[in-house]
């Protein structure tokens, strides 16, 4: 599993970049600085991005990486849980700042397609098994676990403030 960070701030400036990691070049983990760090071609290469939160520095380049693939006649996987998709579609997605990416080019083949996760739930996105983890955070957030093969790592995102995940779900303590 290769990692690369393509930024790791909640702030920008010419050597920062927002939130976002990728992994073997095809998964990206939250897409806050996801085209500012890659070419053209490397950014036709992701197909998922999984998402810890809908903060700006977590979401903002979906809108741009929506452009570069609607040539591309790609459906790019998009996972995150109920919250965050909720907001990605009603705030981000709904036709006013970009196209309507979840129907766009069209309903059958749109450049986004939403797949809601479970916390504490392992699911499958290419070879890796990812487990969405409650974090504690300002709004409902999670971090994923992510593994392949002999090789697994945890990333967070966002962690700080209060816990707003329903229930009693509390993150556990990783070492």
């Amino acid at each position: 599993m290769e990692l690369r960070i393509l930024g790791s701030h909640n702030m920008e400036r010419r050597d920062t970049r927002f939130q976002t990691h990728l992994i073997d070049g095809i998964l990206a983990l939250d897409a806050g600085g996801l085209t500012r760090s890659l070419t053209f071609e490397e950014q036709e290469n992701i197909q998922a991005i999984i998402l810890t939160h809908p903060h700006f520095d977590h979401i903002r380049d979906l809108l741009p990486f929506g452009l570069t693939m609607r040539d591309s006649g790609v459906t790019v996987d998009v996972y995150g849980i109920k919250d965050t998709l909720d907001f990605v579609a009603e705030k981000l997605m709904e036709g006013s700042l970009y196209p309507p990416f979840l129907e766009f080019l069209s309903p059958e083949t749109p450049i986004y397609s939403m797949h809601e996760i479970e916390p504490l739930k392992d699911f499958q996105v290419f070879d890796y098994t990812v487990k969405a983890v409650p974090v504690p955070h300002a709004m409902p957030a999670v971090g994923f676990m992510i593994s392949s093969d002999d090789v697994s790592g945890f990333y967070t995102g966002d962690a700080g403030g209060e816990s707003q995940m329903p229930g009693s779900m509390q993150p556990p303590m990783f070492c």
